[in-house]
């Protein structure tokens, strides 16, 4: 059944992408994602190369300037790299559009506490019908789960939206500190899973919980001062969640160094803004001259001169 969530109308002619490049191995990718007119029409074909046996297939979208910056320092909203392109307005609404489509195939969305902070009625589900339609004929939750991503829980407003909205999947995932902080704080029914220090703790009793439990917000605490992000998505993949998108660029960055991301769904608002304006994994550790990882393009859209969409896969070692 659908959700009474707040929909969005999408013009697909205005939308549309073009692909320009896609690579052998997606030409040869197998696996498959929902059945959508409109992933169809505006996008084209989505499949996924592989999937993980011990975690999620992880995977971000970001849109950014062609210098790498994801906010103006005067005006850090994040979005309006993309609409304040004033040569393509209707490529930043293909940015969100790409946005959407990645939640609607994903069983997961991480999100940053911060991104709760800044935007009180921010909820990831799909703002386009005709894919959260998709979804439920795939067997699917009609939204993601609502994965909010802390240290330690003292950055969670626990009187967002996302409590409040029953037709929205939450779990946190925070420390053994943080799991104190949940507890002490959280207004709605919830449910602990751990502390868990490794992957041998993961049990068929503790995934059974967390089934069992899926009507309220699931708390995985993993590590001690911060989570262990390898048994956090271990316990994820175990509950069944294939595919994450990953939605806050600061923890996309740390999954980057952990060698734990696949994929970069970049998309390219043709402007330039240089400086010090925020960029990705800036408040991150940078890699070195002999330790970095690599990329491979899996695919390229456009929409016009100034929007282009980029997909690549990450390489390690």
């Amino acid at each position: 059944m659908a959700t009474s969530l707040f929909k969005m109308p999408f013009d697909v002619e205005k939308t549309k992408v073009t692909k320009i490049y896609e690579s052998e191995d997606l030409k040869n990718a197998s696996v498959e994602t929902i059945t959508s007119d409109h992933i169809k029409q505006i996008y084209g074909e989505l499949k996924f190369t592989e999937l993980h046996e011990d975690r999620p297939y992880t995977y971000t979208s970001l849109v950014t300037s062609i210098d790498g910056k994801i906010a103006f320092t005067d005006a850090p909203q994040g979005p309006l790299i993309a609409k304040l392109n004033k040569y393509d307005p209707d490529g930043a609404n293909a940015d969100w559009w790409i946005l959407n489509m990645l939640r609607a195939v994903s069983d997961a969305d991480i999100i940053g506490a911060g991104t709760m902070q800044a935007e009180g009625d921010y909820t990831c589900h799909v703002f386009d019908q005709d894919m959260e339609d998709a979804r439920i004929a795939a067997g699917m939750n009609p939204v993601p789960w609502n994965i909010i991503s802390s240290l330690d829980a003292t950055d969670i407003p626990f009187d967002h939206l996302l409590f409040k909205t029953p037709e929205v999947p939450v779990m946190i995932s925070t420390s053994a500190a943080g799991l104190e902080v949940v507890k002490q704080n959280i207004q709605c029914d919830y449910y602990v899973v751990g502390p868990v220090s490794s992957k041998e703790e993961v049990t068929d009793e503790l995934i059974a919980g967390m089934k069992a439990n899926q009507d309220k917000v699931i708390v995985i605490a993993t590590g001690e001062k911060a989570p262990d992000s390898h048994v956090a998505l271990y316990i994820m993949k175990k509950f069944g969640l294939d595919k994450v998108l990953v939605e806050t660029p600061s923890y996309m960055h740390y999954l980057v160094s952990e060698g734990l991301m696949d994929e970069l769904f970049f998309n390219y608002s043709c402007i330039y803004v240089g400086g010090q304006a925020l960029s990705i994994g800036k408040f991150g550790k940078e890699f070195g001259s002999k330790d970095h990882p690599h990329t491979k393009m899996l695919s390229i859209h456009t929409h016009s001169d100034h929007f282009f969409y980029f997909r690549q896969k990450l390489i390690y070692g």
